[in-house]
């Protein structure tokens, strides 16, 4: 796999190579895309024919690239005609600057380090195919539109497509200096073996081979330059999805100017939400790259900020990521979380529709906007393909109201949480047996439809796939986690009948789970039961997120605890998905071995919860070092679970296709710091609860500006030895309790 460099800000993003170029026979799906759409597809550039030789290249801050490369051994024409020079390595400087804001914006910069005038030839090639997201994952697709041959009408170079769906998809390339020439390249043949497959669940993927060939266009800006002895020259150019503007815009404002811009607000984003830090420089470096790769996955829409998947496949609004995305940074910033509830609550299901697997009060999985959505070819209209996202919209709901106690909130959401519950009760439980489960309405639908939802995660014993309808492990979690929540929120609004026939649902369903789930001689919990309710014996992470979820009987919390922490599921770099003793099991698989640090954030903070400090330390600690061995400390969306071998310094080994800035890795982090302080909040009764245990790396974390119903406080808490703790208010003005408790 090669390396890239991903950029994104609101709706656009671009995902290249490290030294900036998109060549047009990738095979990794690279582009700028906005609205599941690749605007731009192909992006070389070379000087006198040559590629450059890069130095380093960096995008640290997520919306700006930069990318430093020098001259190779080079022949060029002197100044005598017929003569040539011969051009030292390494005496030009060629650095690329970018950045992105409603679109990419790249100034390629030159310095000459010789005591001689050099002429050189820059030529920039673009090049659109407009394929649709699902198109460059590898969905089958028998038909596409037309792709215009590229217009430059002396200011701007124009790409555009006339899709099958009526609509019009255009890319402007604006110059702030005119090239001296602008040549139409011909004969390129993008085939479809570019496709990723990234998922190994992708319903409907077809060989390369029957799939039509697409043919984008592309076109040379040639820039003849002499440079001058020790003088910088530039080139800037930018590159403008359609609805973005004509790039009049772009050139009307300075380029330093729109980096600065948006330097600021990312500045911004620090500073309107809670200020964490701690005396490990290391770990706070690890904290704040999280910060940095949630901003980067922030759409500010109508409803609020709302955190999309993740980049490349899944910058688009899903429910299960999202959610759990705002319940681990609730620490930081509640908003995130009200945004995400309005969002959803938005696009609640109404009807029953077996297309899109809608029914009523049922919470989305995932919502796209490109050509083949629009033309039905694919369900994501939104697609409602997700057991768990309904119950986890409940969850996000009760705990929103635990930090913010909103009562407008409250009665704005209300409807939609009834809806939610009823369809719990009556869509999700079709059988009545207590446990919800799913089953696949659609060809092109989600097969599993859980957060493992790859072809292969769900096996029997035998190594056969289930019949469906299947009642996963941790969606029974989920579903106990949300009617108690919301049990304990409509206390407080003082609706009590409601509130306890939740309870009594809840504590039925806690007691059925723990006879029919359990596995008594694995001393372990089933990861499923099938349509005949036969258990799939698997041991695996999942019911680590009951744990989080308080559904585990007190008598078997010591077992499971044991059974997640063994050689077997651990790792050294983290919890894996599967057991290494499982016959399915792959390190390098997507689910069944590898680790994801979403999926060990929700398992620290469930040994958290049944009071095992050690063992989700150390969760904390494995997933840690993992991501101090990291470009940037930015931890992966899921990487191997091959065994850490301490003997020749190991390090955690990355999947290819992984997704990364992922929204709930970049979320582990800061549930991890929740998980340390052991930080619970009540925001009616203001007051916030303190059960800290620290690894041995950390000896004091501050919060400044925790959120508690919109009124600040920040502290401090300090280890004053192996098993005390000191409390230190640093403000607090509007009298929040804060309660230091023993673990």
């Amino acid at each position: 796999m090669t390396a890239k460099l991903v950029l994104k800000e609101n709706l656009v993003f671009m995902v290249s190579h490290t030294d900036g170029d998109v060549p047009y026979h990738d095979q990794e799906g690279l582009g700028i895309y906005y609205k599941d759409t690749r605007y731009l597809s192909i992006l070389e550039m070379k000087v006198s024919g040559e590629t450059p030789v890069l130095l380093t290249s960096s995008c640290e801050f997520n919306f700006m690239g930069n990318i430093q490369s020098a001259n190779p051994l080079m022949r060029i024409p002197a100044e005598t005609p017929g003569e040539t020079i011969t051009l030292l390595p390494r005496t030009i400087s060629i650095r690329r600057n970018r950045f992105i804001e409603d679109g990419l914006h790249e100034r390629v910069g030159f310095y000459n380090y010789n005591s001689f005038p050099v002429r050189l030839v820059l030529n920039l090639r673009f090049g659109s195919d407009f394929r649709d997201m699902f198109d460059v994952r590898g969905y089958n697709r028998a038909k596409r539109g037309e792709i215009q041959e590229p217009l430059w009408d002396g200011k701007r170079l124009r790409f555009s497509y006339a899709g099958l769906d009526g609509q019009e998809r255009y890319t402007y390339i604006v110059f702030d200096h005119t090239p001296d020439e602008i040549i139409p390249v011909t004969g390129l043949n993008s085939s479809t073996h570019e496709v990723l497959a990234q998922r190994a669940s992708l319903p409907d993927s077809t060989s390369a081979s029957a799939m039509p060939t697409v043919h984008p266009a592309a076109a040379d800006a040639v820039f003849v330059l002499t440079l001058k002895p020790f003088t910088p020259l530039a080139v800037t150019y930018h590159v403008i999805p359609q609805g973005l503007g004509n790039g009049q815009n772009a050139l009307a404002h300075s380029f330093d100017m729109g980096a600065r811009r948006m330097k600021v607000a990312y500045e911004s984003w620090f500073e309107e939400a809670t200020v964490i830090s701690t005396d490990n420089e290391v770990f706070n470096a690890f904290l704040q790259r999280s910060i940095y790769d949630l901003r980067i996955l922030m759409e500010e829409l109508p409803t609020g900020l709302f955190p999309v998947a993740g980049i490349p496949w899944f910058a688009v609004p899903f429910g299960r990521d999202s959610i759990i995305t705002s319940l681990q940074t609730l620490i930081f910033d509640p908003q995130i979380a009200v945004g995400t509830l309005r969002f959803l609550a938005q696009h609640q299901g109404k009807v029953v529709n077996d297309w899109n697997e809608e029914e009523p009060g049922k919470i989305l999985h995932e919502m796209r906007a490109g050509e083949m959505t629009l033309l039905h070819e694919m369900p994501h209209i939104p697609y409602f393909g997700a057991v768990d996202s309904t119950p986890l919209f409940l969850m996000l709901f009760a705990a929103t109201m635990c930090w913010l106690d909103s009562d407008s909130l409250y009665r704005e959401l209300l409807p939609n949480v009834k809806a939610a519950l009823d369809w719990i009760d009556n869509y999700g439980d079709r059988d009545g047996d207590g446990f919800i489960e799913y089953d696949c309405h659609n060809e092109r639908g989600v097969k599993n439809q859980g957060w493992k939802d790859s072809a292969i995660s769900l096996l029997m014993a035998d190594g056969s796939l289930p019949k469906q309808p299947i009642a996963l492990v941790e969606a029974q979690g989920y579903v106990y986690a949300a009617k108690i929540g919301v049990a304990e929120v409509l206390e407080r609004k003082g609706e009590h009948e409601w509130a306890a026939r939740l309870r009594r649902e809840a504590e039925t369903l806690k007691q059925r789970f723990n006879e029919v789930f359990w596995m008594p001689e694995a001393q372990f919990f089933a990861q499923a039961l099938d349509r005949d309710k036969k258990q799939i014996s698997s041991i695996t992470s999942n019911p680590a997120h009951c744990l989080w979820c308080g559904l585990v009987a007190d008598d078997k919390v010591e077992a499971v605890v044991k059974k997640l922490t063994a050689e077997d599921m651990s790792s050294g770099w983290g919890l894996r998905t599967l057991s290494s003793n499982a016959p399915s099991f792959n390190p390098m698989s997507y689910h069944n071995g590898s680790v994801w640090p979403h999926d060990n954030s929700l398992a620290a903070a469930g040994l958290k919860r049944v009071r095992h400090n050690e063992e989700a330390i150390s969760i904390i600690s494995q997933i840690f070092n993992a991501a101090q061995r990291f470009t940037y400390f930015r931890l992966p969306e899921l990487y191997c679970g091959f065994q850490q071998d301490t003997r020749y310094y190991s390090a955690p080994a990355e999947y290819p296709v992984s997704c990364s800035p992922q929204a709930w890795t970049a979320g582990a982090a800061l549930l991890f710091l929740q998980t340390m302080l052991g930080l619970e909040v009540n925001a009616t009764l203001r007051r916030v609860i303190l059960r800290p245990y620290f690894p041995p790396y950390i000896d004091w974390v501050e919060l400044k500006g925790l959120n508690i119903g919109n009124q600040p406080v920040s502290l401090r808490v300090s280890r004053r030895d192996q098993h005390r703790y000191q409390l230190e208010i640093l403000d607090n003005e509007r009298d929040i309790e804060v309660v230091l408790m023993s673990r």
